[in-house]
């Protein structure tokens, strides 16, 4: 009986015990954990408190803070989580949180809760909110600048950490220098979308805060570089960069080459060119590049390649004439060359950079000159001179005709080119076909007989050796010699000029009649229907010249 009693006592402890382990187990098992306070330090900058009541009888895991700026509904999957590691201690702890990002800047709320796990789960405390301040902007100096100058924007900005602050140029990020509560300093960068002078926006965004700082900032071209390197006067050189002007003009830059100033070209897009220009001083120099007053020097120098001249064909020819001028390194603009012949200024026209050609001054007088191009400081002379030639007319023929004969003189000229001919002192225009021909018609208004004919060769009157004799025109013959009015009559001669056609008239007695055609030796009329019965002398008038039959016409009823 002892014995019984015994086991029983025995078991009822152990049950005992048992049910104690398991009350300990159930009260000690699950932490606690209190919200204590959120406060903003700046739109991105927020401290976060919390308390530890107890860290329960499981080890514990993790334990810090969950956080959101779109939802209170936060738990162990929502939220931004900021954990402090998993040796927590009872009492108050802290984080300060500096990368805080609102996505939307009209409603600047977080939400947080504090927040401890162990194997069994996560206890919370209580949810705390806090408004983050709304920054602003006030102002931005200067209002203008290029790409690599220092902006400095004014306003309240809460913070002083460089990581809560991003400042974009019309979308395009900025190197952000420094960060204080009322300032923020940024490098304006490369590749702002934007020409030179162009109003464009600044925007800033602080702790995911975004707010515009100006709407009025100018852009302004930033010239860094120029190619090609080296070239002739004449050279094309195009300018690199960021913000370069795209239109066609703009009169706030300017380029300074070797002293010399030039105004830019500009295309599209971004093109800005200027030209190494004629009057360049200098073989080697600098470029130097004036935007909105403000002079900046380009690295570098450009370096002007002397031309050479290997020859000029042809090597002789009359005043007035053009010349090939063939060598290496040419200017290649209308305007770029310039070149004296015998010391006298030519007219130069670029074909490419190798060649280019000059007309002989007409007021050169025959001899042999030097030819010379000055490019810039260099000064090439051909090496060969140019003869100019002296302008002759060797012979003419026919040496006699009437009004509208076609003459050619034979000579020197200049092919292609038209010319002032006198027959006497009546002047008609005539027509070099080839560089020895020149073609006239004899001119109306002249009077028969002899005279001389001369040229107008490059201000020199040429007179043709021998006369010319301008012959009167003839009536041979008419057919039918009689009619009635209304029949035609053909007349045949000689010297009628058919170029005048409407400068011909014909006559029965004093009647005029009506020309039906005409060529150089016959004329077709109608006899006219207001004469009278009877003989009758018939007259012709042509070019200026009048003749009368020999016989007479007789008109019948």
């Amino acid at each position: 009986m002892k014995k019984h009693t015994l086991y029983f006592s025995i078991i009822i402890l152990l049950l005992a015990s048992i049910q104690l382990q398991s009350c300990k187990k159930d009260q000690n098992s699950y932490p606690e954990v209190q919200t204590i306070s959120a406060t903003a330090l700046s739109p991105g900058s927020v401290l976060f408190k919390g308390n530890i009541v107890s860290t329960g009888s499981l080890t514990v895991s993790d334990y810090g803070f969950v956080y959101s700026t779109t939802t209170s509904a936060i738990n162990e999957t929502i939220g931004t989580k900021v954990s402090l590691g998993r040796s927590p201690q009872v009492g108050q702890f802290s984080k300060e949180v500096d990368t805080i990002r609102v996505t939307n800047s009209y409603s600047p709320y977080l939400y947080v809760r504090a927040y401890i796990t162990n194997s069994q789960g996560t206890a919370f405390g209580s949810l705390v909110s806090v408004t983050l301040p709304t920054p602003s902007t006030s102002g931005i100096s200067p209002l203008s600048g290029r790409s690599g100058d220092q902006v400095t924007i004014s306003g309240q900005f809460y913070t002083s950490t460089i990581s809560n602050v991003s400042v974009n140029f019309d979308g395009t990020q900025a190197n952000v220098l420094s960060v204080s509560p009322t300032q923020i300093v940024v490098t304006v960068p490369s590749g702002i979308p934007a020409a030179h002078d162009a109003q464009i926006p600044i925007q800033v965004s602080v702790g995911g805060q975004s707010l515009t700082a100006s709407y009025g900032f100018t852009i302004q071209a930033n010239v860094k570089g120029f190619s090609p390197q080296s070239g002739p006067v004449g050279t094309v050189i195009s300018f690199t960069g960021d913000n370069l002007p795209s239109y066609y003009y703009t009169s706030d830059i300017s380029v300074l080459l070797g002293g010399v100033s030039q105004t830019p070209s500009y295309g599209y897009p971004s093109a800005m060119q200027v030209t190494v220009p004629s009057n360049i001083t200098a073989n080697n120099f600098q470029i130097s590049v004036t935007v909105s007053g403000k002079t900046y020097t380009l690295p570098g120098t450009f370096t002007v390649t002397a031309p050479t001249i290997s020859s000029l064909s042809p090597g002789s020819g009359l005043a007035g004439s053009t010349v090939t001028v063939t060598g290496t390194n040419f200017p290649t603009s209308y305007g770029g060359i310039t070149a004296t012949l015998g010391g006298v200024s030519v007219s130069a026209s670029p074909y490419n950079n190798t060649q280019f050609s000059f007309v002989v001054p007409t007021n050169l007088s025959p001899g042999s000159y030097s030819f010379a191009l000055n490019a810039g400081s260099n000064i090439v002379s051909a090496p060969q001179q140019f003869t100019v030639t002296s302008p002759t007319i060797s012979s003419f023929s026919p040496s006699s005709g009437p009004v509208g004969t076609q003459v050619t003189l034979n000579g020197s000229f200049l092919q292609g080119q038209y010319y002032t001919v006198n027959f006497g002192s009546v002047s008609t225009s005539g027509y070099a076909s080839t560089a020895n021909s020149l073609t006239i018609n004899v001119p109306n208004g002249i009077s028969a007989g002899n005279m001389q004919i001369s040229v107008v060769i490059a201000g020199q009157t040429i007179t043709a050796p021998g006369n010319f004799t301008v012959t009167t025109p003839t009536i041979t013959s008419f057919s039918p010699t009689s009619g009635v009015a209304g029949s035609i009559v053909t007349i045949t001669g000689t010297g009628f000029n058919s170029s005048y056609y409407y400068g011909a008239t014909v006559t029965f007695g004093s009647v005029s009649a009506n020309v039906l055609s005409i060529t150089g030796t016959t004329i077709s009329v109608i006899v006219p229907s207001n004469t009278g019965d009877g003989a009758m002398k018939i007259t012709v008038t042509t070019s200026g010249q009048t003749v009368v039959s020999t016989d007479n016409f007789t008109v019948t009823n």
